[in-house]
């Protein structure tokens, strides 16, 4: 203790007072110590009479107390009465209450207490009590809360009782005996402290009372808070509307009011997000419809997304434009379908629903799209589409849309007719979806029910022409498929309008297209997109996930994305719908390879190559993984060669085979074939020679590349024969650089075979290419074939055989063919203008020539046992040939005969042989047989022979008009740059007729770009043939019978029952002059040799003259004005019940309708000024001749005089090559 006051000592000893070592005192050190001696010595001097100093603990004062004792100045008293007793003094009661006051304020609340008890003041004492329990229950808070509480609940009860009611408050407010509090602030404290009293309810938890409270005191925006906190939203309301009332009331409105309005805001604002918190959508839409305007509503709702409630909203005020709008932003279709209907536009209310039944028709539940599928809710969707349409202009438009959605009309008789509807109500879905449905009807019917016509034409089917199509053909099936190609290029090229807002001028299709994938176009800080109905559909799965935007219910993809996903969703149906019109063409080359015509055989197998191609070069079309499929179809289709140039020629003498040969589908099919069978390494063989030979030699042309590629794989002589013929064509027919630049190296090529063909006049060119065809010819027949794997086979030798008699016989300015060889020349000129010009052959090359060609006949016909050998190595099956081979040579032997008037004795020699013989038609060699008896033949009879075998004989004349004419035999003028479009009307007068007025077959099909208005130009075309309900033209010769039409005419009985649209007259005449033409096939076919034999059977010929009978009087029916339906209906029956009897036999008929004009051409002789035949001579006509000759002629035939002259020209070959 001594150390701890060492400066106290220390001063005392420099007063000598106490002899003790401590340190210096310094003031700047101790100043601490110089400021409780300064308050000390303030007590000191402020005492009035005695200061007494009381410590209970000596040790801590003894040192203090030893200096004051050294110096004298303090005395040391015990505690005792007497120390009382000498501090005791007297003090009035005021001044016991001041000293008590200033205590109290001094916070002295013990003392303050024992003064306020000496003065008597009970109030302040009760109040010096009760701070002193405040005071206490402070400072043990922390310490002991309980004992703390216990204090101020004493110190609030106290102060309560002694009217200090704002400390009893603010004691019950420290208890947090809130609502106590708030009682008194309300109760006791006035007006002033409403503030606080609400405040304490609030934190009561009374926010009711709170409310009430701060509305009392006018506090709005407290009184609306607390009503937020406490959800006292009704009270809330009432005073804000009481508020508003009272406002209008006030001189400052206008302040008054927009304060209002903004706590309204704000408060129902709160409300409204209270009660969309809790999910209670009815409570929210209370507050919501108390916003002053509708603008505040919106805000709000589509601020917290309640689209639905929003929708509610617009509706019930009667704004069902803006509610139709919400409803599509939400992509409920069907609400904004109800709405738009309320606000009275029914159109575009019913293509909603129909919108709604398409995309879910494809895509619902991640479907893949097509076809169309069944929903539970489908059936009375398009109930209610068609009830809307009702009311709307549209009805007729949205029928034939619900039909075409509805599975209701899903066969083929339905179809054509929704389809035909849907383009005169200009509907793209109808159009569309039916067509789509229609190639589905045809690849899903079996084959065998396709009907089939021999017709050709590439006209677009008109509405009348597939309404009356009562089964699907061939013809229908490739319409469609041209249709849906040129549908989906036009979508694909739509595409782009997607990017547009309203889709500019692609709006019809682009319409469709989003539609069909169940998209809705929306604008986007003026950027396009789609909202997408369907997420999961699988055309989305070629958008990239990270792309796809979602918001609550919506998703959306911008439109560059979407155009890509619809571009591959169209490339990948335009493959699917390809491969199944591929695979359903091939099914129907199968059937057509077994009972129907090298036509319809070409047709399939020419269309099959075009799709094939088509999906094949593609480059937008993903189809390597069928690769293998349209390999197999391009290889199956090149058939096409055999069909193009059957082993029998007469096969392909028909117009339409024709036509269908002059094609450049054909031409690039032929080509496709030489590539394929030309794909191998080394110099090709005498098979393949022969096969690129003919090919070029029947299309008139090689390809570039082709010619590149066979040019030196090919022996000299048939190199020369490819090279002088090009570059005689290049001479002919092209000119300027062009023409030059080709020459050069047509000439580039000849050079390097030795042959100096630039030196070459042209007019001694063809005279060579002559020579170097005899050269390739002697080079085929002398090679030892028997040791070659490939050979050349029969037919194709003997096509080279007749094509250079041709060019051999054109020497003398005319000469002599079958109509089978001219047209095979014909079909090799490519120009339109045919150039006659003539051959300088000298007599003893021309010998030579035609002597080579009866060698080679005669060696075929006299080694029979070689003959069938190389038959059969060919490939070809010698049973089935050998008869149409003998008479192929046969007539080449006569052909010989004609143009170079000898050989004669060979050809009677030929005919004697019993082998040959028997080879031989009956009927072409009971023609010829009267020659062989009296030795000699006249040319009128083997045109006559030749006429009736099918194959007529034709005399060509190079030069202009001659007035000369021979019997049985055709005068083909072809004079000087004549049009080769003049001659195949002239060969087949039917082309004139068929053309007039629509298209014709040569028309289409000879002019690649010739197209029709459905046409897509930018593609390949396709060749299509016509529904069998066309009539033929009246001369046209029917080929076999068309049992499709008693199903027609049934279809026709019922069109008019339900339609008398005034054009019934038109179909019925149409009906009745096929009939007339089946009538007359009938009538000839029963005087045929098929009916007649054996084997036919009686029965046979009764059922064609019931047949025939029957067609009669079907004829009578519909030539009544009021048609007997039952008693039609009954027949119609009766006749197709015999078709599996008679069918196959009638096939077998060839009977064409001859006309009288066309036997006068024919056979008279002396009118030499008589025009050209306007009919050419026929395989029937010939027929109905050989009936002919044995009764009187119709018309006087000088035969004497014609054998007269063919005699003549037999014996002296000079007269024949005169003018």
């Amino acid at each position: 203790l001594r150390n701890q006051w060492r400066v106290v000592y220390e001063f005392m000893k420099g007063k000598g007072v106490v002899d003790i070592s401590f340190p210096n005192f310094c003031e700047e050190r101790h100043s601490l110590l110089c400021c409780e001696l300064k308050q000390l010595y303030v007590a000191i001097t402020r005492t009035r009479q005695r200061l007494w100093i009381c410590e209970s603990v000596e040790e801590f004062s003894k040192p203090m107390f030893d200096y004051w004792r050294g110096l004298c100045l303090v005395e040391t008293r015990e505690i005792d009465d007497s120390l009382a007793q000498a501090m005791q003094t007297s003090s009035t009661p005021e001044e016991w209450k001041s000293r008590g006051v200033k205590l109290f304020w001094e916070k002295n609340y013990e003392m303050a207490i024992m003064c306020f008890e000496k003065a008597g003041e009970r109030n302040w004492e009760k109040r010096a009590k009760a701070a002193g329990f405040r005071a206490a229950a402070e400072r043990i808070r922390d310490s002991n809360s309980r004992e703390s509480c216990t204090y101020l609940r004493q110190a609030a009860e106290i102060f309560d009782s002694i009217g200090r009611f704002e400390a009893a408050a603010e004691c019950f407010y420290d208890l947090r005996e809130y609502e106590r509090a708030g009682q008194i602030y309300l109760e006791k404290c006035g007006k002033p402290e409403l503030i606080k009293a609400a405040e304490c309810f609030t934190l009561a938890g009374c926010y009711e009372q709170a409310a009430i409270v701060y509305a009392k005191g006018n506090h709005f925006s407290e009184c609306l808070s607390v009503c937020t906190k406490g959800k006292c939203f009704d009270l809330g309301l009432q005073y804000v509307e009481y508020w508003k009332h009272d406002a209008s009331q006030c001189s400052t409105v206008g302040k008054r009011e927009s304060d209002i309005d903004k706590m309204e805001e704000e408060f129902l604002g709160n409300c409204a997000l209270h009660y969309f918190e809790l999910n209670d959508r009815g409570s929210m839409m209370k507050f919501v419809k108390a916003f002053p305007t509708i603008e505040m509503k919106r805000n709000l709702l589509k601020s917290l997304g309640c689209l639905d409630e929003l929708l509610l909203l617009e509706e019930e005020l009667g704004n069902f434009t803006e509610a139709a709008e919400i409803a599509r932003l939400e992509g409920n279709i069907l609400r904004e379908a109800d709405i738009t209907a309320k606000d009275g536009d029914f159109g575009k209310a019913s293509s909603l629903v129909l919108l709604y039944v398409l995309s879910n028709s494809l895509w619902i539940s991640g479907g893949k799209g097509w076809p169309l599928k069944s929903f539970s809710e489908k059936k009375e969707l398009l109930e209610k589409a068609m009830s809307f349409a009702m009311h709307g202009s549209n009805s007729e438009t949205t029928c034939t849309v619900v039909k075409v959605l509805s599975n209701e009309s899903s066969d083929w008789s339905g179809l054509k007719h929704i389809y035909v509807a849907s383009q005169k109500c200009n509907s793209p879905i109808g159009e569309i979806l039916s067509c789509r449905k229609m190639l589905d009807v045809h690849c899903e019917t079996n084959v065998a029910k396709y009907i089939w016509d021999d017709n050709l034409s590439a006209n677009v089917m008109s509405s009348e022409e597939l309404v009356l199509c009562s089964q699907v053909s061939v013809r229908t099936l490739l319409h469609f498929w041209k249709l849906w190609k040129k549908i989906i290029f036009d979508l694909i090229e739509s595409l782009q309008g997607l990017e547009i807002e309203n889709f500019g001028e692609y709006n019809s299709l682009c319409n469709f297209c989003v539609n069909y994938f169940g998209a809705r176009q929306q604008l986007n800080d003026h950027n396009v997109t789609y909202a997408l109905l369907h997420p999961a559909a699988e055309w989305v799965k070629k958008i990239h996930q990270n792309i796809i935007r979602r918001s609550k219910k919506m998703v959306f993809v911008d439109a560059r994305h979407f155009i890509y996903a619809a571009r591959q969703h169209w490339h990948s149906e335009l493959l699917f719908v390809g491969l199944k019109v591929l695979e359903t063409l091939e099914s129907i080359y199968k059937l057509a390879a077994t009972s129907k015509s090298h036509f319809w055989q070409s047709m399939c197998l020419l269309n099959i190559y075009e799709i094939a191609k088509f999906l094949s070069e593609s480059k937008e079309l993903d189809s390597k993984s069928f690769e293998w499929k349209i390999q197999n179809s391009l290889k199956l289709s090149t058939k096409y060669f055999e069909k193009a140039f059957p082993l029998d020629p007469r096969q392909s003498l028909m117009e339409n085979i024709i036509s269908l040969r002059r094609t450049e589908l054909s031409h690039d099919l032929l080509q496709e074939f030489i590539h394929q069978n030309i794909n191998t390494r080394g110099p090709l063989s005498y098979g393949q020679i022969g096969r690129v030979m003919i090919i070029w030699l029947g299309s008139g042309k090689l390809s570039e590349d082709l010619y590149k590629k066979i040019i030196g794989r090919v022996p000299k002589s048939f190199m020369e024969i490819l090279s002088y013929a090009r570059a005689t064509k290049m001479e002919k027919y092209q000119s300027g650089n062009a023409s030059g630049g080709k020459t050069s190296e047509s000439c580039e090529v000849l050079s390097s075979n030795n042959v100096a063909i630039d030196v070459i006049p042209s007019e001694a060119m063809e005279v060579t290419l002559v020579e170097k065809f005899y050269e390739a010819l002697q080079d085929t027949y002398n090679v030892n074939w028997s040791r070659l794997s490939d050979y050349i086979s029969p037919g194709c030798f003997l096509y080279l055989v007749e094509r250079f008699l041709i060019l051999v016989s054109r020497s003398k300015g005319f000469f002599f063919t079958t109509k089978s060889s001219l047209v095979e020349w014909l079909i090799s000129e490519q120009s339109e203008v045919l150039h006659t010009s003539e051959v300088a052959i000298n007599r003893q090359s021309l010998e030579k020539f035609y002597d080579s060609v009866l060698q080679m006949v005669q060696q075929f016909l006299s080694d029979k046992g070689s003959t069938a050998l190389w038959i059969t190595r060919s490939g070809i099956n010698f049973e089935a040939y050998y008869k149409v081979l003998v008479m192929r040579l046969v007539v080449v032997l006569c052909l010989l005969c004609v143009n170079s008037g000898n050989y004669y004795d060979v050809l009677s020699f030929v005919l004697r042989n019993n082998d040959v013989r028997n080879q031989l038609p009956k009927y072409f060699y009971g023609i010829l047989f009267p020659c062989l008896k009296r030795k000699y033949f006249q040319i009128s009879e083997i045109g006559e022979a030749l006429q009736i075998a099918g194959d007529p004989l034709l005399c060509v004349n190079l030069h202009e008009n001659t007035t000369r004419k021979l019997p049985n035999v055709i005068h083909v003028q072809l004079g000087t740059n004549c049009n080769i479009e003049d001659i195949f009307d002239f060969l087949f007068p039917s082309r004139n007729e068929s053309q007039a007025p629509n298209s014709t077959v040569s028309e289409v099909m000879t002019n690649p770009d010739a197209t029709s208005s459905s046409d897509c130009s930018d593609h390949p075309k396709i060749l299509t043939v016509p529904c069998s309900e066309v009539s033929p033209p009246p001369e046209q010769n029917l080929q076999q019978v068309n049992w499709a039409l008693f199903h027609e005419v049934s279809d026709f009985l019922k069109h008019i029952a339900s339609e008398n649209d005034g054009t019934t007259s038109t179909f019925a005449q149409k009906m009745k002059e096929e009939i007339n033409m089946h009538i007359k096939f009938l009538t000839a076919a029963i005087t045929l040799p098929e009916l007649k034999k054996p084997d036919a059977g009686e029965d046979m010929a009764e059922e064609v003259q019931s047949m025939l009978q029957e067609l009669q009087q079907l004829h009578s029916f519909l030539d009544t004005s009021n048609l007997e339906v039952a008693k039609t209906e009954q027949l119609l029956k009766s006749l197709l019940s015999r078709k599996p009897k008679i069918e196959a036999l009638l096939n077998q008929c060839i009977v064409p309708i001859t006309t009288e004009k066309e036997k006068g051409n024919t056979v008279c002789v002396e009118d030499e000024k008589v025009e050209l035949p306007s009919v050419a001579a026929t395989d029937s006509e010939s027929s109905n001749k050989a009936t002919e000759r044995k009764q009187p002629q119709p018309q006087p035939q000088p035969q004497p005089k014609g054998k007269g002259k063919s005699n003549k020209s037999k014996k002296g070959k000079g007269k024949g090559k005169k003018k």
